[in-house]
């Protein structure tokens, strides 16, 4: 794993935008949680709250593998390898994660 792949996927664009139109999909499905800090994640994400998606971008940058899958070796990536499947897992895996980290268990933002 390469710190350096990882930061290369954070700051790819295309990376970026396939993270959040995954979250985008996923806030449709979350928006009716019942939980309100999911919820809250839900609604960030469907009205376009650019700090939510860099969070899921930067989480899955850095998930277990990625940067591995993702590094070619020669000091470039290529964001491709890394598949839609990848990002829906990581995106699941990581939407508790980002509820704590930026609203409370009612919803309320920390």
């Amino acid at each position: 794993m390469s710190y350096e792949a990882i930061d290369q996927l954070t700051q790819d664009d295309i990376f970026g935008g396939r993270n959040r139109a995954c979250a985008v999909e996923q806030a449709e499905t979350f928006v009716n949680d019942a939980r309100p800090d999911w919820v809250a994640v839900a609604n960030a994400c469907l009205t376009g709250d650019g700090i939510i998606y860099n969070a899921f971008t930067r989480l899955a940058a850095a998930g277990p593998g990625i940067a591995d899958k993702a590094d070619l070796g020669d000091g470039t990536i290529d964001q491709a390898a890394v598949t839609d499947a990848d990002l829906l897992s990581l995106t699941q895996a990581n939407w508790p994660v980002v509820a704590g980290l930026y609203y409370d268990a009612t919803g309320t933002p920390v």
